[in-house]
């Protein structure tokens, strides 16, 4: 199970927890139990802001995922790149675009090499970046 996948579950699950406790405050109200309303409303509380959380961290995780399949997309077009082509592609400095490509080959979204001028060559397995082969 991935890193998104299980905070997109922890989120899930204390959010419906949170529901829950909200049906239970509500339900005290309506029986005039004041422990009870306190209670269930806490706990919905305890539950609502770390789903939020885990919700939050889900959403930025996949964002950080799509921007490394961006980058790798590109290096893999251009075969060669400019390290300060793709900063300016994504609009961040020189020194950020090297550790998204970095980040990229860590993570196997791209293949490929610095070269001895800080350019990036993209490794395209015997295939052109249209996808048709050599």
């Amino acid at each position: 199970m991935n890193r998104r996948t299980l905070y997109d579950l922890l989120g899930t699950v204390s959010l419906a927890l949170a529901g829950v406790g909200g049906i239970l405050a509500a339900a005290g109200a309506v029986l005039q139990q004041l422990i009870s309303v306190a209670a269930a409303t806490l706990c919905a509380f305890l539950f609502l802001i770390p789903g939020l959380y885990f919700l939050g961290y889900a959403r930025r995780l996949k964002a950080r995922d799509l921007a490394l399949v961006h980058a790798a997309a590109y290096a893999t077009a251009r075969g060669t790149l400019e390290v300060q082509d793709l900063a300016t592609e994504l609009s961040v400095s020189r020194e950020v675009a090297t550790t998204i490509l970095r980040t990229a080959v860590r993570e196997g979204h791209l293949r490929g090499r610095f070269d001895e001028r800080g350019r990036f060559v993209a490794e395209t397995n015997g295939r052109r970046p249209g996808g048709e082969g050599q």
